[in-house]
């Protein structure tokens, strides 16, 4: 069995994905396999991902959070290593992570990056997290783990429940809390990875972001928060949740406001109530609620 298993689902990525796998069998740490899921791509991703020393499995589209959900199911490494097929890796990256796995007991471990956005635009990503943080100080109170630098205990992931299937986007950040609890999480503050940001999937710009945050948080995430943050004293349990609240407001009032851009005044001022409602000591919501209405 492999220590690692290096999971990487596509869809329709034909482009990008050559290089991405050349990435990854660039790796200095050799002990790993390759999974390649094909969420039923039309432009022959799978076909390029066959001439690659790596299992292939073809299946109907079914979105991230099922892919992701599946390939931990199938990957037989002790733990996994994701990597979205527009991603690129550097060389020592698994090397580095796996001598943190191995000197910290960590069940998480996640670096730092590039986002190289396609208008040419390259942004550091220079996270800085003590060594003490809990593993929920890495997702909240946002979510700083960036999934293709995220390296994570399979049987662990699985004993919690794995990732959320019905769900398109976010879906990774739902998989790290169900597996903070009890459990350590590092940071490692290198820049391991190169993150593509295509114009065609800034997520955290648009409306679908927002409201898959809105229904992890208020459908699967909240109601849990007993449960999630029961090992953690009652002042950090309540921090934490004030976090959750508060992102869920935010998450409400971005969606607001992706209506207003779209001229859908009636539509966003009851997102925009229902975001004050829910956060009224989070002053975006309140700056936001008023365009809605001076325009």
């Amino acid at each position: 069995m492999p220590r690692v298993t290096v999971c990487l689902s596509v869809y329709n990525g034909a482009e990008t994905i050559a290089k991405s796998l050349d990435s990854v069998f660039a790796q200095t740490y050799r002990d790993f396999n390759v999974l390649v899921l094909d969420d039923g791509s039309k432009d022959g991703s799978a076909d390029i991902a066959d001439g690659y020393d790596c299992r292939v499995i073809r299946i109907p589209n079914g979105g991230r959070g099922a892919a992701l959900k599946r390939m931990v199911q199938e990957a037989d490494g002790e733990y996994i290593a994701l990597i979205d097929c527009d991603d690129i890796w550097l060389p020592d990256k698994l090397e580095k992570q796996m001598a943190l796995v191995e000197s910290t007991g960590a069940s998480l471990v996640h670096a730092d990056c590039w986002f190289d956005y396609s208008d040419g635009t390259v942004v550091e990503r220079n996270l800085v997290l003590p060594d003490s943080t809990f593993a929920f100080d890495h997702i909240l109170p946002s979510n700083d783990i960036i999934a293709s630098s995220a390296v994570f205990h399979r049987e662990e992931m699985l004993q919690v429940g794995n990732f959320a299937e019905d769900t398109l986007r976010c879906c990774d950040w739902y998989g790290w809390f169900v597996l903070a609890p009890g459990r350590k999480f590092v940071h490692l503050p290198e820049k391991l990875v190169r993150y593509s940001v295509l114009s065609t999937s800034l997520a955290n710009a648009g409306y679908a972001f927002h409201e898959a945050q809105h229904y992890l948080l208020r459908e699967k995430i909240l109601p849990r928060a007993k449960e999630l943050f029961a090992g953690l004293s009652i002042s950090d349990q309540e921090r934490y949740r004030k976090y959750l609240v508060q992102r869920d407001g935010i998450a409400l009032s971005s969606m607001a406001s992706a209506l207003d851009k779209k001229g859908e005044k009636k539509a966003a001022r009851t997102l925009h109530r229902r975001a004050i409602a829910t956060s009224p000591a989070v002053v975006r919501v309140w700056t936001r609620a008023l365009k809605n209405l001076v325009r």
